[in-house]
């Protein structure tokens, strides 16, 4: 089964729950490791034992085997349900839509709408989850990866994720609903510059942090489509800006010759694992800086699978900083000696605190996989079906080489713009319609159109050209390709 649909049953199965126990309610925060943070508001304090409770009541629905079933309502009704039961988000949402009826679906004797275009055909088909107390009234729905429950709490990510809701909360910004009022009246203009403010904000202070610790060499690491290239830049100049020339490199001008690429077990070449970087010259190269030295740092040709010696030599003085960018910027086995005092390492990655509704949110790895299909699309020509065919093996590598790390890092940036999926949306709708009805990626193309869908259009015209968006859209200062 789907991941996505998997998930979408296994949290109205919590919705239920929690409504059935303690005629409480659940919110849907964010993603987090192989998990869902959610809130449970209760008329009390959410207890240990609540959560047990809650753990057992979710057990006998799956030995229930109770039906998800879809069921068409007009607009109308699905517009006055919601505002009965004070979800006036969720009525705005259906308000939003140009659909005359809406699909939804029952549960248990509960209604509500996943934005999953395929749901579990039962509860019996959910057997594995688990649900870990937090704090703060929070617990974490873990499901199922790989076949296995394995969730590892990422303090720092969910660090972040806090910021950005409290910002959020203060901007009086929280839902897709509150984001679509501002583009009706008139004001996403200026409503975009103070966005794109906060993140060069948040450069600043990073840079400042860099600066204050003494730090030779900083470290950006992140996955697919979050936007590395753009903060290297913008943290480059940030550094600038306070007097500290930076030097970007890219650990992708460390790969091996292509002739000398380690392989795979099924005979194809290992592009992706730390073992593909010439790590022997790397850390030749990175001792011989920080000593001092001229170095001239490579240019790999993936044309000719070969590095290239063009560059002028470059030296690290003392108001310098490399900024090193790329895919195992994080991992332990970079370096073969101990440079801790002198590096600092960022994790880069989207953290929109935007949700669609109450139980509804756009994920790290949804918003980033939206970024990829606009991108590939615009400097690839490749068609949506054909990203969406690729991303599993995507993800996989990041599963594998990124996030077991992210908690060692000194800072988590985050590359969100709140805004972005309203200007995404422009470019993905025609894209993601066109993947064909008998695809293996008709379901998951399907599933972010019903994501997408409630966000009213922005022109990109109000983009900044220095914003990280730029690096997915085009249009950038920075040249990103």
């Amino acid at each position: 089964m789907n991941i996505k649909v998997y998930q979408s049953g296994l949290k109205f199965m919590l919705i239920d729950a929690v409504s059935k126990l303690f005629n409480g309610e659940v919110i849907y925060e964010n993603s987090l490791d192989h998990g869902i943070l959610a809130t449970i508001n209760l008329d009390r304090h959410l207890e240990e034992e609540d959560v047990e409770k809650i753990k057992e009541f979710m057990h006998k629905l799956v030995e229930k085997n109770i039906p998800f079933n879809k069921k068409i309502v007009s607009k109308k009704d699905a517009f006055d349900f919601y505002m009965r039961h004070g979800m006036e988000e969720k009525a705005k949402n259906i308000q939003a839509v140009t659909n005359i009826s809406v699909s939804i679906y029952e549960f248990n004797g509960s209604f509500n709408y996943m934005y999953s275009h395929a749901m579990p055909k039962t509860s019996g088909e959910i057997k594995d989850f688990d649900l870990i107390y937090s704090d703060n009234n929070k617990v974490i729905l873990v499901y199922p990866f790989k076949g296995e429950l394995d969730f590892n709490f990422k303090h720092k990510i969910y660090d972040m994720y806090e910021f950005m809701r409290s910002w959020s909360s203060r901007i009086k910004v929280n839902y897709v609903s509150d984001l679509n009022e501002i583009i009706a009246q008139g004001k996403i203009a200026d409503f975009v510059r103070k966005v794109d403010l906060l993140i060069d904000i948040e450069m600043f202070q990073v840079a400042e942090r860099i600066i204050k610790e003494e730090k030779k060499i900083v470290l950006l690491a992140g996955p697919s489509s979050s936007g590395k290239t753009t903060t290297s830049k913008k943290l480059s100049n940030a550094l600038s800006s306070l007097g500290y020339e930076a030097i970007p490199l890219t650990l992708d001008d460390y790969f091996l010759e292509r002739d000398e690429t380690p392989l795979l077990p099924d005979g194809s070449k290992d592009y992706e694992s730390i073992n593909c970087l010439d790590l022997k010259l790397f850390n030749k190269q990175m001792k011989a800086l920080l000593n001092g030295e001229e170095v001239v740092i490579p240019t790999y040709d993936f044309v000719s699978g070969t590095k290239l010696y063009t560059n002028a030599p470059i030296q690290l003085k003392e108001n310098e900083v490399l900024v090193i960018e790329g895919l195992h910027a994080i991992n332990p086995n970079l370096f073969f000696d101990d440079y801790g005092p002198d590096i600092y390492k960022c994790y880069v990655s989207p953290f929109s605190p935007l949700k669609i509704d109450r139980h509804n949110y756009i994920s790290s790895t949804d918003n980033r996989l939206l970024r990829r299909i606009a991108r590939d699309f615009r400097t690839r020509g490749r068609s949506a079906e054909s990203s969406l065919a690729g991303w599993s093996k995507v993800r996989d590598g990041e599963e594998e080489y990124i996030f077991p790390y992210t908690d060692t890092v000194d800072s988590v940036i985050n590359t969100s713009s709140i805004y972005e999926i309203g200007v995404l949306k422009v470019i993905l709708e025609p894209l993601l319609l066109n993947v064909p009805m008998d695809s293996e990626q008709y379901t998951d193309a399907r599933r972010l159109l019903d994501s997408i869908r409630n966000f009213y259009p922005i022109s990109s015209e109000y983009v900044s050209k220095s914003s990280i968006l730029r690096e997915f859209i085009g249009g950038s200062i920075y040249d990103v390709k």
